[in-house]
């Protein structure tokens, strides 16, 4: 019973210590020097991918649900008529 639970406190402990290890620590470089700007620039350029990822899954999944309801057929029916009359008649 112990030795289950030293174990899982373990991985636990391992798989913290890989994801702190992830990021990297700028504040061991001075602020006006490039290391610190670059390490910046690549803290911000992981981010701003990590959300671009984000926002494209959310689209596509907005893109669906917008393709399933009958809106979508009422906004073309708009789009392609050339008056508000040719519109309600059809």
């Amino acid at each position: 019973m112990n030795k289950i639970i030293v174990i899982i406190i373990s991985f636990y402990l391992l798989s913290i210590n890989l994801s702190i290890a992830e990021t990297k620590d700028c504040t061991q470089y001075k602020k006006l020097s490039k290391e610190y700007t670059k390490c910046k620039a690549e803290q911000v350029k992981k981010k701003t991918i990590e959300a671009k990822d984000k926002v494209a899954k959310s689209y596509d999944k907005n893109k669906k649900k917008f393709n399933k309801t009958d809106l979508k057929a009422k906004l073309l029916k708009f789009k392609n008529s050339k008056s508000q009359k040719e519109f309600l008649e059809k």
